[in-house]
């Protein structure tokens, strides 16, 4: 399995915002508090996007950093489905 390597505050930034998901999902269960994945989200995609414009995924300087930036999209495009999914918001597989 490929490892995760975080060399820059990017994808650093992207990793801690995906290991709050759990973190997030307490207010909803507790709560009920829906708009909690709301606002997570939200900010997950604001991480990723900084990520995207700053770290190059598919030209990156070696193999094991293109896989480990790869394995980051990846959660990143599971986490999000996975609080939609929550939300009752269907996704597409591709597009």
């Amino acid at each position: 399995a490929p490892e995760i390597l975080l060399e820059t505050p990017y994808e650093r930034a992207l990793a801690l915002q995906l290991l709050r998901f759990q973190e997030a999902l307490e207010p909803v269960a507790e709560d009920y508090k829906p708009n909690a994945i709301t606002s997570y989200l939200w900010d997950l995609a604001k991480t990723y996007t900084a990520f995207n414009v700053n770290c190059n995924v598919l030209k990156a300087e070696t193999e094991a950093l293109r896989q480990s930036r790869l394995l980051l999209c990846d959660l990143t495009a599971r986490v999000i489905q996975k609080g939609l999914s929550l939300l009752g918001i269907r996704t597409v597989e591709r597009m």
